[in-house]
């Protein structure tokens, strides 16, 4: 599977790869999008978490945020945009490991976030609330510039894919060892996330925060790898398999998502009928 174009740049502090029909075009959507969503310089973003609320905010933002609140819901808050604090706290300032390890910042819950407005002209946060979407923006923008591709294709903003293939064939992604797992894909269109706590991750911790504890989580895998039909969904399971909330994944994985973790020993496991087996490749 090797659309052309095959094009690459640097943004969301990844390479995101495009191929296919469309490429520049959803390259160029997702460096727009980025300036919109970052936290790491000026943007909306940064403008709403200095002033608490941003007025005739961009349509982008608005939508960002409505599906980060969304997946904060259905995953009962373990998956939120209000970790921000918590990762400043854990050292994750302008880069991982940048800033100084802080006290736990406790995590906003739901009830804080219930009281978020998002309207057409306006973003209002609760008092003393400031965001960060990057647990849902990277597979938020990559379902958004896939928009601008047609026919084979494929954008891969680091480690969240969205595929779209007219033929089954075979994706090959990164183990924790370096060595690459290949992965049969279907026809049509789909998506596939994989997170890890050993990127973005510096001495004494790692990108991920456990809302429960306000700290990097401390989970049973050190990555996981989700096949989904949507790039969104695949992410989101992804995370909730690191943060070990098997009662979520049974709750919200559809019919046919497979998911492949590898544990502290770089075994691979998969996800059947509920529950983690050992995998024979």
């Amino acid at each position: 599977m090797t659309p052309s174009p095959d094009l690459s740049l640097h943004a969301l502090g990844t390479e995101v790869r495009a191929q296919g029909a469309g490429a520049f075009a959803a390259l160029r959507e997702v460096r727009r999008l980025e300036a919109l969503l970052t936290r790491f310089r000026p943007s909306p973003l940064t403008a709403l978490n200095a002033r608490g609320e941003l007025r005739d905010p961009p349509a982008d933002l608005r939508l960002a945020l409505t599906h980060a609140l969304d997946v904060a819901r259905r995953t009962r808050g373990l998956i939120t945009p209000a970790v921000l604090g918590a990762l400043e706290a854990a050292g994750y300032t302008a880069a991982p490991g940048a800033g100084p390890v802080r006290p736990a910042a406790p995590v906003p819950g739901l009830d804080v976030l219930a009281g978020v407005t998002v309207d057409d002209d306006l973003i209002r946060l609760p008092r003393g609330l400031r965001l960060d979407l990057g647990g849902t923006a990277k597979s938020w923008i990559a379902a958004q510039a896939a928009r601008f591709l047609s026919g084979d294709a494929l954008l891969d903003a680091g480690g969240d894919l969205h595929t779209q293939f007219t033929r089954p064939g075979t994706l090959g992604v990164r183990t924790p060892d370096g060595s690459p797992l290949f992965l049969n894909v279907g026809a049509g269109v789909g998506g596939v996330a994989t997170s890890s706590v050993l990127t973005r991750a510096w001495a004494g911790g790692h990108h991920l925060i456990d809302p429960r504890t306000a700290r990097p989580a401390t989970t049973p895998w050190v990555q996981v790898t989700v096949l989904a039909g949507r790039v969104t969904v695949a992410e989101t399971l992804a995370k909730l398999a690191l943060l070990g909330a098997d009662d979520l994944l049974r709750d919200l994985a559809p019919p046919g998502t497979r998911l492949i973790a590898f544990d502290h020993a770089r075994r691979a496991h998969t996800w059947e009928d509920g529950s983690w087996g050992r995998w024979a490749a």
